[in-house]
């Protein structure tokens, strides 16, 4: 009998010590999975892509479950931000908001620590048109009066842009291919510098995002928009109603370190999305007059290459490709 209650009493001991591994096994993954993330702005605080990515945090942190921060890691055209997020562990605890810029232009321009194949591609999370602008009284009022006049006088345009490379440098590349013209490019810091540089006559037009064209109307006109037709801005014109298909807007995604796995990946393409619905991220978006915008995983991933592909066949052609 002695023997019997010893027993007994050893399988309790057993199976308690099981149990207790089991628990201890599922609070870890647990623990695991709500794990706060990081999602790295390779922008100053402040700018769109930081509005943007912060309107997000709230629903995805919802949606995940776990504490999401932002942290601001700003430098060379947004690409020290997004070479971080190319080396960190690939555990779904650092995400990056990558912009086209630094993903699609940059890696052509010179020697970067990253390229497109080292990133798992999670969301397109914002994109925001752009239009040509000149100023309110420039004789030209679209883009065929611009380029009549750009063949009959090549090369005497100048189109000011925030850097070279940039994704309006690259519209400007862009535009005149198809259409046939020359123009010089004046790199500007920012869109103010830009817009100063139209009003005193050092520049003739320039590519700024819509919010800039709407807060400054009584100074610049639009001669057509490098995006689809806006609801909100029906008088505008696209490039595309005129004769060229040009389409530049200025988007961001996330992205996570390559290695990232597919579990991870879907889980925060889950909270991206659920983010991008969220009242919250509406709401700020209908604030700036930005339209949503939203891709999965696997249509994201694709876009960025078709876009990176593009990109390169107009930085080679103006020969600006690093060696």
């Amino acid at each position: 009998m002695m023997h019997s209650t010893r027993w007994a009493k050893g399988r309790l001991i057993s199976a308690l010590a099981v149990a207790a591994a089991g628990m201890a096994l599922a609070g870890s993954a647990a623990a695991q999975s709500n794990r706060p993330v990081t999602i790295v702005v390779p922008f100053a605080a402040g700018g769109s892509t930081d509005i943007t990515t912060r309107a997000m945090q709230s629903g995805m942190s919802a949606s995940l479950g776990a504490d999401v921060a932002v942290k601001n890691t700003a430098g060379a055209g947004g690409t020290i931000g997004v070479g971080e997020v190319a080396r960190a562990r690939p555990n779904g605890t650092t995400i990056g908001m990558a912009p086209v810029g630094p993903l699609t232009t940059q890696p052509h321009l010179r020697k970067l620590p990253y390229d497109i194949d080292s990133f798992a591609y999670i969301c397109l999370a914002y994109s925001s048109s752009t239009a040509i602008v000149v100023k309110a009284d420039s004789e030209f009022n679209n883009l065929e009066e611009l380029v009549t006049y750009a063949k009959a006088h090549p090369g005497e345009l100048t189109f000011a842009v925030q850097a070279i490379g940039s994704i309006p440098h690259i519209a400007g590349l862009a535009l005149a291919d198809a259409a046939g013209i020359e123009m010089k490019y004046l790199p500007v810091d920012g869109d103010g510098p830009a817009l100063k540089a139209l009003l005193d006559g050092t520049a003739d037009l320039f590519i700024p995002q819509i919010s800039f064209l709407n807060s400054n109307k009584e100074q610049i006109k639009s001669l057509a928009l490098l995006d689809e037709k806006l609801e909100s801005e029906p008088d505008l014109a696209t490039a595309a109603e005129q004769g060229y298909d040009l389409d530049f807007p200025i988007w961001g995604g996330l992205v996570a370190p390559a290695g990232t796995d597919a579990a991870t990946v879907e889980k925060l393409e889950a909270a991206c999305k659920a983010a991008n619905e969220s009242d919250v991220y509406q709401d700020r978006m209908k604030s700036l007059n930005q339209p949503t915008a939203y891709m999965g995983a696997a249509e994201f991933e694709a876009f960025v290459r078709e876009t990176y592909d593009i990109n390169r066949k107009l930085l080679e052609k103006a020969g600006l490709l690093a060696n």
